[in-house]
């Protein structure tokens, strides 16, 4: 007969592979997810960072990022004409379960605020985030250029 299609037996061999598969893979990702959410959480810190920086320059207004080691968060805030208190710009943005705020060391008047100028300066200083793994990533902010670096 010609009898074309997937006997029984067939299909029960290729889902136990599938299933082994899948339980050799799990412990991979596991291991891979805390490095991952540093990345993650490194990358969107420095790109709020120069989400700041490129506002002051359009807006001609100095604007700063706050952090808050303890709540796990930063935020956009913006000086406004009238002088202080800044006025948040946003909602604050908060660390993945599993990263903190190592070190923040950030010039200035307060030592968790990133400035940044209308003339593209900013503060100097770090920001250092680690995870449970206690892999590090540091932010590095010159003052001069107001260039952003990540460092491991």
């Amino acid at each position: 007969m010609n009898k074309k299609g997937v006997t029984l037996i067939e299909l029960i061999v290729v889902l136990v592979i599938i299933a082994i598969a899948a339980a050799l893979a799990v412990p991979n990702i596991a291991a891979w997810l805390p490095n991952y959410r540093l990345r993650t959480a490194t990358r969107d810190i420095v790109s709020t960072m120069r989400t700041a920086q490129m506002k002051a320059v359009s807006t001609n207004l100095e604007h700063r990022v706050q952090f808050d080691a303890e709540a796990g968060s930063y935020i956009i805030q913006r000086m406004t004409t009238a002088g202080p208190p800044p006025v948040d710009d946003g909602v604050a943005q908060v660390l993945p379960s599993g990263i903190r705020f190592q070190e923040i060391d950030l010039d200035g008047a307060d030592d968790n605020v990133a400035i940044f100028n209308p003339n593209s300066t900013s503060t100097s200083g770090h920001v250092t985030l680690r995870n449970k793994r206690d892999t590090e990533k540091r932010i590095v902010l010159f003052a001069a250029t107001g260039r952003i670096r990540v460092e491991e």
